[in-house]
């Protein structure tokens, strides 16, 4: 028998689910999306969920019991329960397992875990992907917003003095602002308006004129400058050499990545910039790796 978990991917506007063989980290089937909006009533975002989960666990191979559950936070990832009020708020309060053992068949045999979204995707890297020959690294995800995940043999490191409070690092000071303001789609976006006036839609369309477009390419490198900055601190107190970009960032690690190399030397580091190798996998092999 394999050794198998269901690995599930809780978004803003969908939820994403697969069975993952958590020795090999290979995935088993195909995974299964399922579109569902976060506004939704709590009858409706569970019933999807669970809908979402059975069609998964029908198509395994074997039977698995095991789920791995990421989420965003604010959540009570040792109960299960949600604390959001700005995401999924009409489940706030809410066992999740409770909701989805109601409408699953046969679920008093499921077990059920649960992890930061941002921790979740760290671990996939860590066991799985672009991190899994680092004893330790620093994994932070760039989007709509700053994630962060701190691993130390392949284990999730949230307290001690190693570590910011909880892991977390989106809501550090830097500059006039705090970390999630500058390093996140957002605040390359502002960068760019700042130098040009002109609001772009997201990093993409900034990453496509690095070569011609003088703004684009300073946006660019004094982002990664900075954000070498930013994670020196963390890098140093972590006591580690490696840190791992993803998000979707990390499409245009390419562009911004030579600056920060540049920076970190000029600061006396020596600093291996991974790239993600999992990408939108790496969030729900993470939560299933919660059973390794």
């Amino acid at each position: 028998m394999k050794n198998l978990a269901l690995g599930v991917d809780v978004g803003g506007s969908h939820v994403c689910s697969a069975v993952i063989d958590i020795e090999t980290g290979t995935i088993v089937g195909e995974p299964i999306t399922t579109d569902v909006a976060h506004t939704e009533p709590a009858d409706v975002l569970f019933a999807a969920w669970a809908d979402n989960l059975t069609q998964c666990l029908a198509a395994a191979p074997e039977p698995v019991t095991r789920i791995g559950m990421d989420f965003p936070g604010p959540f009570d990832y040792v109960n299960g329960i949600s604390q959001m009020e700005h995401k999924m708020p009409h489940i706030k309060g809410l066992s999740v397992a409770d909701e989805l053992r109601k409408r699953m068949k046969n679920s008093e045999n499921l077990e059920f875990k649960f992890v930061n979204d941002a921790n979740a995707f760290a671990l996939g890297e860590a066991y799985f992907g672009g991190a899994k020959d680092a004893d330790r690294v620093i994994v932070l995800a760039i989007g709509t917003g700053l994630g962060s995940g701190f691993i130390a043999n392949h284990q999730i490191v949230e307290t001690g003095d190693t570590v910011p409070t909880d892991g977390e690092v989106w809501n550090l000071p830097y500059g006039e602002d705090i970390a999630d303001a500058q390093f996140s789609t957002r605040g390359v976006v502002a960068r760019y308006e700042k130098l040009t006036g002109v609001k772009m839609r997201g990093v993409k369309e900034i990453a496509e004129r690095f070569a011609t477009d003088e703004a684009a390419r300073q946006t660019l490198e004094s982002f990664g400058w900075e954000l070498a900055d930013f994670a020196a601190p963390l890098i140093q107190q972590f006591m580690c050499k490696d840190i791992l970009i993803g998000g979707n960032i990390a499409r245009c690690l390419n562009l911004f990545g030579p600056k920060m190399e540049e920076r970190f030397k000029e600061l006396g580091m020596e600093v291996n910039i991974r790239p993600c190798t999992l990408v939108s996998d790496a969030a729900m092999m993470g939560a299933a790796a919660l059973y390794k």
